[in-house]
């Protein structure tokens, strides 16, 4: 018999990829061109300004009296805040941190693919992890998403010890990790809870211990959402003038934008089109989906089989939310990576160790189509989008005419305040010109200090992509002149281009 290969190509490529991820981001951002999430990134230059308060976060231009805008638990927001404080506000630093919080959740993915695959099978887990598109872009983006799905991998690590082993010494870590993947990402920490009901269902020694263990670490986490909640709605409730009514109650606008209604589930249009797109995602190269195909019927790979069902469930609870948002996709990553890396080792176990040159070829050529679906995969999820020079000039125009005083209604600008944070102004982000359409509104929004109406029309790189979609070939680009009314347009001009107008609000008569 022929001894096992050793890990020394995985683990080098694994080391390899993570390199790339952080020359990536770091260039990125040394360029000019950082990726981040403005309301996030907005939270974070906020809190390093002043006090940092996890309880009341305030999202940039979300709201006009700058009212707490509670969503996730800012814990990623308040770390951003003490590095942008000692090291300045680069947002390079926040890409940076990211990168540092994605590593500290690759560890017990690693243990759970240990367990399963064995060392070798562990590692190329990782490097699948790695490569997937859509982690490559948030493993380092300014934003609180890589760190709540490495919170959500060390609750599905503790889960697991927990039902295998049935000892109450795992209650404690299961329940805080829990939490705090609920009260950051609410559809992971769903995933990850049903991804480990389904392991004690199937794999784990089944027992009433074991399962009151569950239940009790599910009902702990559950209690402290619900407390996040309640504290998140009544926020929500003090603001004026919200950018959208986030407090979620059935049937509102939030319960919608969560959660979707029959009519957007039962349409095959929106999963054909979200499927498109998590393909994208989380193979770049359609090659890469025979992978995770070949594993995917096979006895062996029970784990990776019960977490992609919890994943599938979860969409259908969540499916607005999973499937418009292209970054919830990272629900699938985990699976995705421990059926591929169960692929190759069971190719490995086929092939001949002594065919050194052969095997040498075969794993360099891996790595290579890796390395190009990875690419693939950027362009198809739009990457080139975050190295738009567009914002940086709009930015520029308004910081050139208007005062740091004024305050801006500003339309087109990103829900976000992505242009608000660039140009370094304050500001509320509305929907269109209709806002000032009534009297009283108007005259609220003059009462708190806003002056100045700037209106964007969209980045012509953005309308380029969209053009590329089938059908969309004859696509216009947006103007921001499809939003101006009648009352807006009479405004006395400060300034006026295709791509932004400025406009003075005059004072109301009475």
């Amino acid at each position: 018999m022929s001894a096992p290969p050793s890990n020394r190509l995985p683990i080098a490529a694994a080391a390899l990829f993570f390199a790339l991820l952080a020359v990536f981001h770091l260039a990125s951002a040394k360029a000019g061109h950082s990726h981040y999430r403005d309301q996030h990134i907005g939270t974070a230059l906020e809190y390093a300004k002043g006090k940092i308060d996890l309880l009341n976060p305030v999202i940039v231009g979300f709201n006009a009296t700058d009212t707490p805008t509670p969503l996730e638990l800012p814990i990623w927001q308040a770390l951003a805040a003490v590095v942008f404080r000692i090291c300045g506000p680069w947002f390079g630093w926040a890409n940076l941190l990211s990168l540092v919080l994605f590593a500290a959740g690759l560890w017990p993915l690693h243990a759970l693919a240990k367990t399963f695959l064995g060392s070798r099978g562990a590692w190329w887990t990782l490097v699948f992890l790695m490569t997937q598109p859509i982690l490559i872009l948030l493993s380092g983006q300014a934003s609180a998403d890589g760190l709540s799905f490495a919170l959500s991998l060390w609750f599905v690590y503790f889960a697991h010890q927990l039902v295998r082993t049935g000892r109450a010494a795992w209650l404690a870590p299961t329940t805080v990790f829990g939490a705090l993947a609920a009260v950051t990402k609410l559809p992971l920490f769903m995933c990850a809870g049903l991804a480990s009901f389904f392991f004690l269902l199937v794999l784990a020694p089944r027992s009433g211990r074991s399962w009151l263990l569950l239940l009790a670490a599910g009902l702990g986490s559950g209690g402290v959402f619900l407390l996040w909640t309640r504290h998140t709605n009544a926020c929500l409730a003090a603001a004026e003038f919200p950018h959208v009514k986030l407090a979620v109650t059935y049937g509102s606008e939030a319960w919608l934008w969560y959660f979707g209604d029959w009519a957007f589930r039962l349409n095959p249009f929106n999963w054909a089109k979200a499927g498109w797109a998590a393909l994208n995602s989380l193979f770049g190269s359609f090659a890469l989906v025979g992978l995770a195909g070949w594993a995917l019927l096979s006895p062996r790979h029970r784990l990776a089989q019960l977490w992609l069902l919890a994943a599938f469930c979860t969409t259908l609870v969540f499916s607005h939310l999973v499937l418009v948002h292209r970054h919830y996709f990272i629900l699938y990553s985990p699976a995705i990576a421990l059926l591929c890396a169960g692929t190759i080792v069971q190719l490995e176990e086929r092939m001949d160790a002594r065919k050194i040159w052969q095997n040498a070829l075969a794993g360099a050529g891996l790595l290579f189509v890796l390395l190009l679906s990875a690419v693939q995969g950027l362009m198809g999820i739009e990457v080139t989008l975050d190295y738009d020079s567009y914002p940086a000039k709009i930015a520029a125009v308004i910081r050139e005419h208007t005062r740091p005083e004024d305050k801006l209604l500003i339309h087109g600008g990103g829900w976000g305040g992505d242009i608000l944070i660039l140009s370094q102004r304050r500001g509320l982000t509305i929907y269109g010109t209709g806002i000032l359409e009534a009297g009283a509104q108007r005259q609220r929004l003059q009462a708190l200090g806003f002056n100045k109406l700037v209106m964007i029309s969209e980045s012509p790189l953005l309308n380029a992509l969209q053009q590329t979609n089938p059908g969309n070939f004859s696509r216009e680009r947006v103007s921001y002149r499809e939003a101006l009314t009648p009352v807006a347009e009479a405004f006395p001009t400060v300034f006026e281009s295709p791509d932004v107008l400025i406009k003075e609000l005059p004072p109301l008569v009475p």
